[in-house]
């Protein structure tokens, strides 16, 4: 049974993450002010249109892969090795990559700023439950119940100001780049510098290392289109890759064991 004292020392230290993150913004806002959409994010390699009612299909219809995972982790949920704490987390975690599909799909239909929220949402909660998961695993096994509606708000929250902002003609991307950058760097320091309460962590590996690939295949979208000779772009493959990450860290909470040296660590 959980120790009331560890669940207030774990929201405690929840909620000092979010000021952290909060004043780290209003640091860099305030130094070097807004920090806008570039246009030219919008204008991908792949315009390709399938059967004439698909338009930017290879971009489109990739995200089969990211939808496939979640229904991959859907239909494995049952069977994870996951404490009754950490089952929301699961839920959240499947559920936002469902809709990471979608929404990247109806992103990709017709690119632009406000449709760019509805991929960004998902993503951001899919990025925050993930983080409540690996610290649950890493710090404390409280922070998957704790965390995650506090995270998944900040992550929302990053995404929902841009979004105003932009409309609004200040345009401001730099909270969601601090929730998203120092989601991805908080993950990969935790497998680096704290034990694992389970095994499984080259599934948590191979994720981040597919995280890298995707960052990679982004970047050269377009060389990867000319280099393909047009058959696919570094923004579909980017995709597939998001897919496989996924299905990795399914397969990571499907496969685990717990150590028998894990201990609560505060």
């Amino acid at each position: 049974m959980n120790n009331p004292n560890d669940a207030a020392h774990v929201r405690w230290q929840v909620w000092l993450i979010l000021v952290a993150v909060v004043a780290l913004y209003g640091l860099l806002r305030l130094s070097f002010g807004p920090l806008p959409q570039d246009p030219a994010y919008h204008l991908l390699a792949d315009m390709r249109t399938s059967l004439v009612v698909v338009p930017h299909a290879g971009d489109v219809l990739s995200n089969l892969a990211i939808l496939v995972a979640g229904l991959f982790g859907l239909a494995i949920r049952s069977r994870m090795n996951v404490a009754p704490d950490a089952r929301t987390a699961v839920n959240v975690l499947i559920a936002a990559t469902i809709l990471t599909a979608l929404g990247s799909a109806y992103y990709h239909w017709a690119p632009t700023n406000a449709t760019l929220i509805w991929d960004r949402l998902p993503i951001a909660v899919v990025l925050m439950s993930l983080l409540a998961l690996v610290m649950a695993d890493r710090v404390h096994p409280l922070y998957a119940r704790v965390g995650l509606w506090p995270f998944a708000a900040l992550g929302m929250a990053s995404v929902i100001l841009w979004g105003i902002s932009e409309e609004t003609g200040h345009g401001d991307l730099l909270l969601y780049l601090i929730v998203r950058i120092g989601a991805g760097v908080a993950i990969v320091s935790l497998l680096i510098l704290r034990k694992p309460r389970h095994t499984g962590t080259m599934w948590l590996l191979a994720a981040v290392a597919c995280e890298v690939a995707m960052a990679l295949l982004e970047r050269f979208d377009h060389e990867i289109f000319q280099l393909t000779g047009g058959s696919a772009s570094g923004h579909n493959l980017k995709h597939v890759m998001a897919g496989v990450a996924l299905a990795c860290v399914f397969g990571w909470l499907r496969t685990r064991k717990l150590l028998a040296s894990a201990t609560n660590a505060l």
